[in-house]
């Protein structure tokens, strides 16, 4: 427990930093950026919650395809994991400020005590200015790993400086539960 509220102070300090610098105009909707989130999991089969940091990126590949991958390493009393997932999307505009996209990726799960398995995700999203520095989005994505887990996800990123955003998630699965806390940096 104190190395949580240890790891959340040291993130408010670098978001209330970064928060700090300034408001100015947001870019576009962008799929090439790199984020770095503080996230906190709730397993329910396991009776598990564990938290720690994912890295996640996306790059585009041409006006229509990017690719998406990201890096999670979790611990938990006696039930951490650690979770790789690549694959590629395809997205098209939904108005003057928004798209809609999809992806499917590949997935591999390993917990810190247990068997590891891989499998698929399957997600659509659409993502969108509600303003000029904040940018929402919200997602279904269904995990086939495991038992699979089918999340209801949403998020929020405030563009503090063109190139950096704050971000929050939010994730109400089937199986598991999340939310996330961090940073975007669009390049």
């Amino acid at each position: 427990m104190n190395s949580t509220i240890k790891k959340l102070t040291y993130l408010s300090a670098v978001v209330g930093v970064c928060a700090s610098i300034g408001v100015q105009a947001a870019p576009g909707i962008s799929y090439n950026y790199a984020g770095l989130q503080f996230v906190e999991q709730d397993i329910d089969d396991y009776h598990c919650d564990q938290d720690g940091l994912r890295l996640n990126g996306s790059m585009e590949l041409n006006s229509d395809f990017f690719a998406v991958g990201s890096y999670s390493d979790v611990s938990g009393r006696g039930c951490g994991s650690e979770t790789i997932s690549a694959g590629i999307g395809y997205r098209t505009v939904f108005g003057a400020d928004s798209s809609l996209y999809g992806t499917v990726s590949a997935e591999h799960m390993s917990p810190d005590g247990g068997n590891s398995d891989s499998g698929l995700i399957a997600a659509v999203g659409l993502r969108g200015f509600i303003n000029n520095n904040l940018e929402a989005k919200v997602e279904l994505a269904h995990h086939t790993v495991y038992d699979g887990n089918t999340v209801l996800g949403g998020g929020v990123a405030y563009w503090f400086a063109p190139q950096f955003a704050v971000t929050g998630d939010v994730g109400f699965g089937s199986e598991a539960s999340e939310f996330g806390v961090g940073l975007r940096m669009n390049f």
